[in-house]
Parts: C-alpha cells; sequence; structure tokens
C-alpha cells in the first residue's frame, strides 16, 4: 500500500504466466504471439484462465478475428500503462465479469488481474496487515489507541490497559467517550491536523506526553491513533519539588531576618588557601549583578556558594530560585521556565502559571547543571538573558524581568563548545565571573574540621553525644580521594554517627569499601598513616584556627589531646 492510503493495480498484478517472447503484441481481446509454432497461453498455477490463439492458424492464412472465439475461453479487457497506479477498487466490479490484462508502453504484456486470485490476495494482505499491527502494538512501550470514522475503538494495547486500567475487550468496539471526555484523538480527526509530543491530561491524575494524528485514506478520514507516554511521576515529583523548593525559600527569608547582617559566606567551612581565595572574590562578585559560572566536581558545594553570592547582593531580599536544568524534561521547558497563560494546552492550569524567571524578578536565577540542557533550548535561554523579557507559553505578550543569573557546571565546556554541543554565544554570556570550586582531596587540611562540624550536626539530630573519632579513622578519612567531595562525606558521617556504639567513632564504623581504598591509597603512596608533612601542616593549621587551643584542636582533629601532644613533640613543634 502506498503513502497516499489506496492499494495500487501494479501492487496486486499477477506475473505468474508461461515465459514468451519478447515480442508479444496485445489488441482488444485478441492476443498475437510467435514462438516456435506454439500456443500463447496465459496461466496462473497450472490453471488456464483463456487467451489462446493457434499461431499456426495465422501461418496458414485464416483470419484470427473469425477463430479467436473459438479458442478464448473468457473475454478480456486490456489496460493501458497508466491504470498501473490507479486504486485496484476502481476495477473491482469490472473484474467480476472478465479478467484485465495490463499492458507496457511498448504494448507488452505486464500481467493480469483475475477476480478469484485477487480477492485470495487481498485477503491474504489484510490477515499480514493485521499480524503486523498487533506486533507493533504488543511491542511499543506507549499505550495506543485507534479508532474508526464513528469514534468506536478498534485498537487498545497493552500499555493502555494498563494506564487507564481498562481491558481491551471492554473497550474495543466501544465508542471511545464512553471512558474518556477530554479526547485528543477525536480532535485531530475534526480539525483535519496531527499532532507530537504535546503535554496532555486525559483524565484526573493522568499526565501524558500525546502524539496523534488522523487515519487516511486517500482523501478520506476514516479514523484516528493516538500514542501516549506516561508522565505523571515526572509531573507529581515536579510539583512536589515546587512546593519543597517555596518551603526552602520561606526558610531561607526566615534566616535572612534572624541572622542580620551576619557573613553569608561562614556556612563554608574550610580555610585552605585556595578556598579562602575563592570566597573573596566570591564576595567581590557578589556587589555586582554580573553573571557567575560556578565550575566544580559533583557534591562540592556549587549552590552553597550560589546562595552565599545572592545572600551578600542587594537582592537578598528578594527571591533566590534554583533550576535544576538536567531534570526538567525538554518538552516541559519552556511551560516551566516561562510559564503558561489560562488555556495553553490542554491540562493547563485555569489561572495560568508563572515560571521560574517570574519568580526570581528583581532577585536571582540559579541554573544547576545548565550544561546538560539541549541546544534548542540554550537558544531559547540565550535570548531571554540578552532581552530580559520573554513570553509565557500561549502568549503574545512579553514579561519583563530583572534577573540575576549565577550558574553551575561539572562538564567540561570548553570540551562541548569543540563539539557544538554547547552554544559559544551562550557561553560567554554565563561565564563573566569564573569561581572554581576545589574538590575536597585539594584541600585535605579542611578534613578534620568539616569532620567535626558534621559529626556535631548528626549527633544533635539523632540525639547522641559523639566525643571524639579513633586516630585510625581520622586517618582513613584523611587518605580517602572523596570523589563524591562534601555531600559524600556528609553521607559518610552520617552513617557513623548512626552506628557508634558510645561516644567515640570506631574504625568497625567506616564504611568497608572507604576503609579499603583509602588504605590502597595509602599503600600506593608507600604510606601506613598520613605523611609526616601532612599531619604537621593539619596540626599547624588546625592551632591556627583554635588560637593555640590545644585541646579544641585535639576534638577538631578527632584524636585524644596526649595523642596530640605526642604528634607535636615527633613533628618538632614544640
Amino acid at each position: 500500500m502506498n503513502n497516499t492510503g489506496h492499494l495500487a493495480v501494479s501492487e496486486m498484478l499477477n506475473k505468474n504466466f508461461i515465459e514468451v517472447d519478447p515480442g508479444i503484441t496485445v489488441s482488444e481481446g485478441r492476443i498475437l504471439v510467435a514462438k516456435n509454432q506454439s500456443n500463447l497461453v496465459v496461466v496462473d498455477n497450472n490453471q488456464l484462465i483463456g487467451i489462446v490463439l493457434y499461431h499456426k492458424l495465422y501461418k496458414e492464412g485464416v483470419d484470427p478475428d473469425s477463430s479467436i472465439y473459438e479458442v478464448t475461453r473468457k473475454d478480456f479487457t486490456i489496460l493501458e500503462h497508466d491504470s498501473l497506479e490507479h486504486d485496484i477498487l476502481t476495477y473491482l466490479r469490472e473484474l467480476r465479469y472478465h479478467p484485465l490484462v495490463v499492458t507496457g508502453k511498448e504494448n507488452q504484456i505486464e500481467g493480469i488481474l483475475v477476480f478469484d486470485l485477487l480477492f485470495d490476495e487481498m485477503a491474504q494482505k489484510v490477515k499480514a496487515t493485521q499480524a503486523r499491527l498487533d506486533a507493533v502494538l504488543d511491542t511499543v512501550d506507549e499505550a495506543v489507541c485507534l479508532i474508526d470514522e464513528s469514534d468506536q475503538v478498534v485498537g487498545w494495547n497493552h500499555r493502555a490497559e494498563s494506564l487507564y486500567n481498562i481491558k481491551a475487550e471492554n473497550i474495543i468496539n466501544h465508542n471511545i467517550e464512553e471512558y474518556f471526555s477530554n479526547l485528543m484523538v477525536t480532535r485531530v480527526i475534526k480539525e483535519h491536523q496531527g499532532v507530537r509530543s504535546v503535554y496532555h491530561q486525559p483524565c484526573k491524575d493522568t499526565h501524558v506526553l500525546i502524539s496523534a494524528k488522523p487515519v487516511k485514506m486517500g482523501d478520506d478520514s476514516i479514523g484516528g491513533v493516538s500514542v501516549e507516554r506516561d508522565i505523571t511521576e515526572v509531573v507529581q515529583l515536579n510539583k512536589e519539588l515546587n512546593h519543597a523548593s517555596s518551603q526552602v525559600e520561606e526558610l531561607q527569608s526566615q534566616i535572612n531576618r534572624i541572622t542580620g547582617g551576619r557573613n553569608p559566606f561562614a556556612r563554608i567551612k574550610g580555610h585552605h588557601q585556595q578556598l579562602t581565595n575563592l570566597i573573596n572574590m566570591a564576595k567581590k562578585v557578589a556587589k555586582t549583578n554580573a553573571s557567575v559560572l560556578i565550575r566544580g566536581e559533583s557534591g562540592t558545594g556549587k549552590e552553597l556558594f550560589a546562595r552565599a553570592i545572592h545572600d551578600a547582593s542587594s537582592r537578598v531580599d528578594k527571591p533566590f530560585v534554583v533550576v535544576n536544568c538536567a531534570a526538567i524534561p525538554p518538552t516541559l521547558f519552556e511551560s516551566e521556565v516561562f510559564g503558561y497563560e489560562s488555556g495553553a494546552f490542554t491540562g493547563a492550569d485555569r489561572r495560568g502559571k508563572e515560571g521560574y524567571f517570574e519568580k526570581a524578578n528583581k532577585g536571582t536565577l540559579f541554573l544547576d547543571e545548565v550544561a546538560e540542557l539541549p541546544p534548542d533550548l540554550q537558544v531559547k535561554l540565550l535570548r531571554v538573558l540578552q532581552d530580559q523579557k520573554f513570553y509565557r507559553v500561549g502568549s503574545s505578550k512579553p514579561v519583563e524581568v530583572d534577573v540575576r543569573i549565577i550558574s553551575a557546571t561539572h562538564r567540561n565546556l570548553e570540551g562541548m563548545l569543540s563539539k557544538e554541543l554547547f552554544r559559544e554565544d551562550l557561553y560567554y554570556r554565563l561565564n563573566v565571573v569564573t569561581l572554581e570550586v576545589p574538590p575536597l582531596r585539594e584541600r585535605r587540611e579542611d578534613i578534620p574540621e568539616l569532620v567535626y562540624q558534621f559529626t556535631q550536626e548528626y549527633s544533635q539530630l539523632y540525639d547522641k553525644h559523639i566525643s571524639s573519632l579513633e586516630p585510625e579513622v581520622m586517618a582513613l578519612l584523611l587518605g580517602y580521594p572523596w570523589p563524591g567531595n562534601i555531600r559524600e562525606m556528609k553521607n559518610v558521617i552520617e552513617r557513623m554517627v548512626i552506628l557508634a556504639d558510645n561516644d567515640v567513632v570506631t574504625e568497625e564504623c567506616v564504611p568497608q569499601t572507604l576503609t579499603q581504598q583509602s588504605k590502597d591509597e595509602l599503600h600506593q603512596s608507600g604510606l601506613v598513616s598520613v605523611t609526616e608533612q601532612t599531619e604537621r601542616e593539619l596540626i599547624q593549621s588546625t592551632l591556627e584556627q583554635t588560637k593555640g587551643n590545644r585541646s579544641k584542636a585535639a576534638r577538631m582533629l578527632g584524636i585524644p589531646r596526649s595523642t596530640l601532644y605526642y604528634k607535636m613533640h615527633q613533628l618538632g613543634l614544640i
């Protein structure tokens, strides 16, 4: 069947007849052939269909017109070459009375049509088409629905059964409007236009991306088909995330009111020189409206820096809105980021919805994982950053905003630029100032302070009284490379606090994988414990932080005071 929806004569033509010379000619009601004084016999499966003419009659001077009907079993009609692309149904009525012979441009025989043979072949094609359709319906992971011109359901696959909890035997041959009122598949038939990957809410608490189009046979619509992908879980999670973000925003506002003029960067723990330089630069940037790109591995605290910059800026009393670019499905990006008007699409909130840009107006928009945006969405983001205005989905009225942009990524943007995976103009728009947050393994002297802080936090959370860590535990934490950085450390410390049986964290509380990898790292360096140089730097740094208070330094290092004195004496620090 071709793409116009009809079955062409050329697809149903029977060519199973005795091979003859290329010199065959055909005229209405008779066939002339010259081959070894033989008969021309047009057959199918060795069944004579009735077109026969003795060549020797012609040779002996017998007028073929007077003898043809004596040797021809059936009459036939000749079709010209251009009939090959006609719809077979055009000739169905005529075929009930006699065969049709189709000739080519050179008047040679292209093939024949016989009613009985045609009927059998069409029946086989119908069966084959149905078998293929059934296989497709059973294979795809999307819910598929087929309806006819009367809106009767004629196809309903297993994914549709699962999505709507309606068995195929209960809905097939029933009008689809008996089950649904908000229908895209009937709408596309009436509007004679399909849709692709459109957000749709066919019934309460069910959200899908739907593609639908009319089923055409020639110029006539004979039904419709819809394919739906379930995104209910994504939508619900997004709503929960928005709700949680609103709560966090409110709590942050309250914290800002309570803390007053306190240093927003105090939440960033550590005294490594690289970190100190980074904080000083961030403080300078915070006083401006310049776009900031924060780079660093996952778990290094990029969002913490973004919040600190916002809280240290003149926009501190305005919203700080976080957008995880990797978590928003591309099909929902525009409606989530730019918002939408009432009735913009099926299932849209009747009141419309403001997007992240409107929520962040006069404040700061933090674009986390910005490198994960597909190229087409990068273009839309760039346009808003350039113009500071955008259009809600379904609206022709521009919305102007005043938003400070802070973005973050762990990806190599320069490598993405060379591969044309990230737009160069967007890169320069976001990258006015770059802050590179160092990984934890590059600032190991900060580890004791962070361990102490997290231990106290989780001790309070779980109503425990952890006073110290065994020296072996601190050595393991110092030797571990921390691929997940501070986020991973918090998880490890929480686990250790939970598993501690008394007020001291022992080596048994440390995850086995961390213990083994830490020891491997140390042995590969030819060490059994932390090197003397690292120990000396750690102790000196900690004593500086505690202004020489050795008792407090011992607690921060997670070792007894006697051990600290011993180490200081061993390393020549006293």
